[in-house]
Order: C-alpha cells, then structure tokens, then sequence
C-alpha cells in the first residue's frame, strides 16, 4: 500500500483523515481546488470534485466518509457501533451546513439575512452542537477516536472560519483545549495565513 492523500490545510474533511492517519504512512499532496490548474486535476480524479481523496497506488477513494471506511477496513482501526455511525453522520451534516454558508459568504451573499436555506444551515449546526455537547463535556475530552478527531475538525474550523462564535458554547471551548495540546492537532493546523 502507497497512500497519497489529496486536499487542503483548512478543510475539515481532510484533516479529520490526517488526524486518522497520524500513525500511517502517506504523501500529503495540497490542493488549492479554487485554482484552475488544481480543480482540473481533481476533476480528474474525483468526479465529485470535492476534497479529500486517498489515492491507495492509483485507487481513488472519495469522499472522507469512505476514506475512513477503506483505512478502517484496510488497517482494523475502530470498531463502530450505529450509534457511532449515526454521531458521524451528524457532525458531517454540521460540516456541510459550514462549507455552505462559507461558500455563500465568499460568493458575497450576505449570511445574516433571513433566507430559509441559511437559517436551516445555522440551525443544523446549532442541533449537532447542541446534541454533541454530552459527549464534549465527559468521553469527547479523554476519547481520541475518529468521532473526536472529526467533531474536533468541524469545531475548529468553524471557529476559524467564523461560522460559530465560542463564546456561544462553552463546552467547544474546553473540548477544543482539552484536546490542543497533541503533537497531531498541531501538526495539522490551519494555517494562520
């Protein structure tokens, strides 16, 4: 197995899978898909054209859903219940509703007026943070599983990307410091820049 992983330092999609992979070796190759020459060549690959994408020799994955499922599947990592199922399937809605309203912002439309599909975007991230604040306040701050490294993901982003504001939820505070200080989460960083 040669694995390349295709996507960028700001995605959470992609850098929950980093945070799978911190013990697997893989080529970390960033893209920039708002540029023509990179968004060419995952259209190429992906036909989604969305990232991430494991390339496992010439095999595409896509999607990181997949992803951890291959790289579960291939490397026996964790053994998901549905109700894990179901917590991830809840923090990639939260992700997507992010991704859209960033999305929306940087095509200049205003995210603060009342439109029923942003509304629903802010109100699907508010329930899973909402639902997902248990599990920030007891396992989520020892647990280092994918479900923590992807809830770790989507709030930090968020929080980067000014999707959600901290002060509004103190429990994503401390999950975000209780969980910090590891060489991985800082490896994996969003660039300040």
């Amino acid at each position: 197995m040669s694995y390349t992983l295709l996507g960028s330092q700001t995605s959470p999609f992609v850098r929950r899978i980093r945070l799978l992979m911190e013990n697997i070796p893989f080529e970390f190759k960033e893209l920039n898909i708002f540029e023509t020459e990179d968004a060419i060549t995952l259209n190429k690959i992906n036909p989604l054209n969305q990232i991430p994408v494991l390339l496992d020799n010439e095999r595409p994955i896509w999607d990181s859903r997949q992803i951890f499922n291959y790289i579960n599947i291939m490397h026996k990592l964790h053994n998901m219940t549905w109700e894990d199922e179901n917590t991830l399937t809840a923090i990639e809605g939260a992700m997507n509703s992010g991704v859209a309203l960033l999305l929306m912002k940087r095509s200049g439309l205003n995210t603060e007026e009342p439109y029923m599909y942003m509304n629903r975007q802010k109100e699907r991230i508010d329930s899973v943070i909402k639902h997902m604040t248990p599990y920030m306040k007891e396992s989520g701050r020892e647990e280092w599983n994918f479900i923590t490294m992807s809830l770790y993901s989507f709030l930090d982003w968020a929080r980067f990307r000014e999707i959600i504001q901290p002060e509004k939820y103190p429990e994503v505070v401390s999950f975000l410091e209780a969980h910090a200080s590891k060489a991985i989460v800082n490896k994996t960083a969003i660039p300040k820049v």
